[in-house]
């Protein structure tokens, strides 16, 4: 679905670094837009956009210029972490950002029963991280709303029919309004061969997490193997799910802001699998009675793309195929990601 062209993108995230740069002439942290889109791979219908903005600050009350944040937060951003990696340095993050769901049949405007029902869902999340040479541990906490309120209907409905795309008839049997509240964990862990060096090697990044919530509650776990040039010092790419934030924290940040930090580029392959307990998109309202399907509880995503970055720049771009998401299922899946994050200050 064509919900936000790489022009409107590119337009929104100029305007809000040039704003954020001009407020102050010191690190002030990592901006980063996540877009999922099935435009990408030619195809509509499914999981059929995402979009997540994601702010993350300079280092935790540390430094010559500590970044402070309010006594709650401080207190959460020590206390949480299970297995906090040594000589590690805090952050924390603030994300927004709305997921869409349709069946593939955009134009019937009955009940499909077996395909997934409409859906959309707003949110908020609030992430704190520990970031050290070799891993990174995030805790997240997300709030929001499935249903009518998140607004998803109405914004796709409007794109379409502005632009003159297929007009999605059926969202009148969307899943009813639902608070939503979660708790996620994942931890990163780093293989750096060649790590200091500026010619062609690879590294590999492995990552384990769990979410807890009445939307998408499971497990997952996944492997990243990269290869390029002057491959950056962070942790990643990750797609757009609960404590995802992690994936704009650039480790090199000092270096980065410094302007130093030299052209790269890589190429990557990703395969991470979930094991599902609860999926409120496929499952249907937790309280209510709407539309459902029957969902695979064991899934997995392959993804491959590539990404460069410059100064303090990083773009990441993948195409993703995941195994069937629920039982009446026809196609894989396949959507495309994009990721732009930059530092900012001076």
């Amino acid at each position: 679905m064509k919900l936000l062209s790489t022009g409107a993108a590119l337009c929104l995230l100029a305007g809000l670094i040039t704003a954020a740069a001009a407020e102050e002439k010191k690190a002030s942290g990592i901006f980063s837009l996540f877009v999922e889109n099935d435009v990408f791979a030619g195809f509509d219908g499914g999981y059929t956009n995402g979009v997540k903005f994601v702010w993350v600050s300079p280092e935790l009350n540390s430094g010559p210029k500590p970044f402070r944040v309010a006594g709650w937060l401080e207190a959460m951003s020590r206390g949480l972490y299970l297995f906090r990696p040594k000589d590690s340095r805090r952050f924390i993050s603030v994300s927004l950002g709305q997921n869409i769901y349709t069946p593939v049949d955009l134009e019937r405007s009955d009940l499909i029963a077996d395909d997934r029902p409409y859906a959309g869902i707003a949110y908020a999340g609030l992430g704190f991280h520990a970031a050290g040479r070799s891993s990174m541990e995030t805790f997240a906490i997300e709030a929001g709303l499935i249903g009518p309120h998140s607004f998803a209907g109405d914004i796709q409905k409007f794109l379409h029919k502005l632009f003159g795309w297929m007009y999605p008839n059926g969202w009148t049997h969307q899943l009813k309004d639902e608070p939503v509240l979660g708790l996620a964990y994942d931890h990163k862990w780093k293989i750096r061969p060649g790590a200091e060096s500026r010619r062609l090697t690879w590294d590999t990044v492995t990552h384990a997490g769990a979410s807890l919530s009445n939307a998408v509650t499971g497990a997952n776990i996944g492997i990243e193997l990269r290869a390029g040039w002057n491959i950056p010092d962070d942790f990643g790419t990750s797609l757009i799910q609960a404590g995802s934030d992690s994936a704009s924290l650039f480790e090199e940040r000092d270096r980065r802001l410094s302007g130093r930090n030299p052209f790269g580029f890589h190429v990557f392959v990703a395969l991470e699998g979930h094991a599902v307990l609860r999926n409120i998109f496929l499952d249907g309202n937790t309280f209510r009675d709407s539309h459902h399907v029957e969902k695979n509880p064991f899934t997995a995503d392959l993804l491959a793309g590539l990404a460069f970055h410059t100064g303090r720049f990083k773009f990441s771009f993948a195409y993703v195929v995941q195994t069937m998401q629920f039982k009446a299922q026809n196609n894989y899946p396949v959507y495309g990601f994009l990721n732009m994050s930059l530092v900012l200050g001076n």
